[in-house]
C-alpha cells in the first residue's frame, strides 16, 4: 500500500483557462478522466490551489470532449493498482470564461461517489464550496475530507451541481493505492 498526495505541480500547465487538449490522464497511479491540468497561480484564475501553482479543472466543455463523467480510476490500460482508498481532496469552483478573461469564485456543490470492483456504489458524500466573499476574484480551495466508506475503490466520480455555469477545480487529492505484485 502506497499513500500519495497529488499536487500536480511537477506537470507543465497553461496559465489561461483550461485548454481542453492538456489532459491529466494517468498521474501517480490513477487515471483522471475529464480533468485537465492548469496553472492557477495567475491572478485571473478565480481560485487559489492548495499547493501552487497547478490544479486540475473539469467543466462541461472538458466532459463533452472526453465523453465522460469526471472520474478518478485504477481501471486503465496497463494499470498496476488493484484498488484505492480515497481520503481527501481540495476543491473550489469558478465561472467559465473566454481565454484570458478573469474568473470569479462561485458557490458550488459536488457529489462524490465511490464504486468497488463490481461497479457497485459503496460510498457517497456531498460538499459545498462557498467563497468567503460573494463575487471574489480569488478564493482558496477548501478541504473535502471523505468518510471512512471510501475504501477498496476502482472508481470515484466527482460531479458538480451546475457544470454548464461552473468550472470545478481540484488539488491535493490524498489516497492509498494497493498494487499487484
Amino acid at each position: 500500500m502506497t499513500t500519495l498526495i497529488t499536487q500536480f505541480d511537477d506537470r507543465t500547465a497553461p496559465l489561461l483557462p483550461a485548454d481542453p487538449n492538456v489532459a491529466v490522464n494517468v498521474y501517480r497511479g490513477l487515471f483522471y478522466r475529464a480533468f485537465n491540468i492548469r496553472n492557477l497561480a495567475s491572478p485571473t484564475s478565480g481560485s487559489t490551489p492548495r499547493t501552487s501553482p497547478n490544479g486540475i479543472p473539469s467543466s462541461l466543455v472538458i466532459t463533452q470532449l472526453t465523453r465522460g463523467t469526471p472520474t478518478l480510476t485504477v481501471d486503465y490500460l496497463g494499470s498496476k493498482p488493484l484498488y484505492f482508498n480515497f481520503e481527501r481532496f481540495y476543491f473550489g469552483c469558478v465561472t467559465p470564461t473566454q481565454q484570458g478573461a478573469a474568473q470569479i469564485a462561485v458557490q458550488c456543490s459536488v457529489l462524490v461517489a465511490g464504486f468497488n470492483a463490481a461497479n457497485k456504489q459503496v460510498a457517497v458524500a456531498t460538499y459545498t464550496f462557498t467563497p468567503p466573499v460573494a463575487n471574489v476574484a480569488k478564493a482558496p480551495m477548501i478541504e473535502a475530507q471523505l468518510p471512512s466508506g471510501f475504501v477498496n475503490l476502482r472508481n470515484v466520480t466527482i460531479v458538480q451541481s451546475s457544470p454548464a455555469t461552473q468550472v470545478l477545480l481540484l488539488d491535493n487529492a490524498k489516497y492509498t493505492l494497493a498494487t499487484s505484485s
